[in-house]
C-alpha cells in the first residue's frame, strides 16, 4: 500500500513553527505509519495542509489557522484513506 502524501506548509515568519509540530503529530495519529509527511517552510502568512496533492486546508481560504475542530475533521477524513 502506498503511503499517504501529506505536505504542511507554514510561514516562518508568522512563528506558525508550533502549529507545524501540533499538525504534524495530529497527522501520524490519525494514519500511524501509512503516512509520508513533509513539513515545508514558507512565508507570507501561508498555512497549508495538503494529502495526496489535494489542498485539504488553506489558511488563505479560511481566513485563520486551523483549530482543534478543524484538526478533528480533517483526522477523520485522514482516517477514511488510511
Amino acid at each position: 500500500m502506498m503511503p499517504i502524501q501529506i505536505e504542511i506548509e507554514y510561514c516562518v515568519p508568522c512563528g506558525y513553527q508550533n502549529l507545524a509540530s501540533w499538525t504534524l503529530s495530529e497527522m501520524f495519529s490519525a494514519v500511524g505509519t501509512n503516512a509520508s509527511v513533509s513539513v515545508k517552510p514558507g512565508d507570507s502568512g501561508v498555512y497549508k495542509i495538503s494529502v495526496n496533492g489535494d489542498v485539504w486546508y488553506d489558511k488563505a481560504q479560511q481566513g485563520r489557522t486551523p483549530d482543534i475542530n478543524d484538526m478533528k475533521d480533517l483526522k477523520a477524513r485522514l482516517s477514511n484513506l488510511g
